[in-house]
């Protein structure tokens, strides 16, 4: 049986993981793993890893039982090959959202498109500060102006370990931090700490079952990071009365953003979103997060503002409507290569979902 992972160490090999949207393969297998005996286990065509826990108690209707949709998603931004030079180097598109300012001078891990399993590591660079004219140093360089350097001299031998379509993802080591090691550091965190939350509760659930008066699918989503896609086919196939979106929310506590601005802050607990830019949170699910993170002493906090976006927005306006909510992890720098959180904020969003779970009230 595979090696179980908790807490840091399930984050950290998460993290690790190779899986820009579309090319998801591995950390589905690790999220497979992980999960073992403990939820029926499927896969939807889309790529979508679905984990079920049945429900149990007096007030689970066996015949024709409630169905509660949980979801985090699996992929992280990337890049994908879309030009061989005359000498050598990779021209790229950038898959999913970044900022351009972050990425010259990062390591890069390849994998061929068809089937990842040939690895090559590369370089992001662009034109030399020293050779730029002044209007190209008072400006960002485009994506569509940077290259990998994989380290060969000519389009023919480039193109016997590149080519078009091959994906990547940043090469970033996860490491812990600060006072106690109490802060984490990593790729896509932004999209695993959520898988890792799930990951969590499905154990906790399988070794002290809850009466719970709906069948719960845990589902890992695709394709989140280029339009949300996978998470709009997984609530056609669950087809769920209630969801609950577990995720990242982009902090921006730092110098020079007035505190107004600031929609949430590292350490204060997991965040819970009134509304975004996809979609407006159900009220009453919102008011019982926040009874039962009160009646357990679970830290949390208001999302302050309503940008970003998550699953939520296309699970609620899928079929007749789902009612959904969203929790989530608050983070420093999501879709680079060193995305930041505090490991106290991990552990209440984990905390607040087993407890809504096992108390659950209509």
């Amino acid at each position: 049986m595979k090696q179980q992972y908790y807490g840091v160490e399930l984050i950290r090999e998460l993290s690790m993981c190779f899986g820009p949207s579309g090319c998801e393969d591995e950390v589905r297998r690790v999220i497979r793993e992980q999960i073992g005996d403990a939820a029926l286990v499927t896969t939807d065509r889309a790529g979508n890893l679905i984990a079920l826990v049945r429900g149990r108690g007096l007030d689970y209707r066996a015949d024709e039982p409630a169905r509660l949709m949980i979801c985090a998603h699996m992929d992280e931004v990337g890049f994908m090959v879309r030009e061989i030079t005359e000498e050598g180097y990779l021209k790229f598109s950038a898959i999913g959202a970044m900022d351009p300012r972050v990425l010259c001078g990062r390591r890069v891990r390849m994998r061929d498109g068809a089937t990842l399993s040939r690895e090559l590591s590369a370089v992001i660079a662009t034109k030399a500060i020293h050779m730029q004219t002044a209007e190209e140093r008072s400006r960002v360089t485009p994506v569509g102006k940077m290259y990998m350097d994989i380290g060969t001299g000519s389009a023919e031998e480039a193109e016997k370990y590149a080519a078009i379509g091959d994906c990547g993802v940043f090469d970033s080591d996860f490491v812990t931090f600060g006072k106690d090691d109490a802060c984490l550091k990593g790729k896509a965190l932004d999209g695993r700490l959520g898988c890792a939350v799930l990951i969590e509760v499905i154990r906790d659930l399988y070794n002290s079952p809850a009466d719970m008066p709906f069948d719960v699918y845990f589902v890992f989503t695709c394709r989140q990071e280029v339009g949300i896609s996978g998470a709009s086919v997984a609530a056609y196939t669950v087809k769920p009365h209630m969801a609950w979106t577990v995720g990242a929310t982009d902090a921006c506590d730092l110098p020079g953003v007035p505190e107004a601005a600031r929609t949430a802050v590292l350490g204060d607990g997991c965040v819970l979103s009134l509304a975004d830019r996809t979609a407006l949170y159900d009220p009453a699910l919102i008011a019982y997060a926040r009874r039962c993170a009160e009646a357990h002493d679970i830290a949390y906090q208001i999302k302050q503002g309503t940008g970003g976006a998550s699953d939520g927005g296309v699970i609620q306006r899928s079929m007749a409507g789902v009612r959904t909510v969203s929790l989530s992890v608050p983070v420093r720098y999501p879709h680079t290569a060193s995305v930041t959180a505090r490991l106290c904020d991990y552990e209440a969003m984990r905390g607040l979902l087993r407890v809504m779970l096992r108390n659950w009230e209509p």
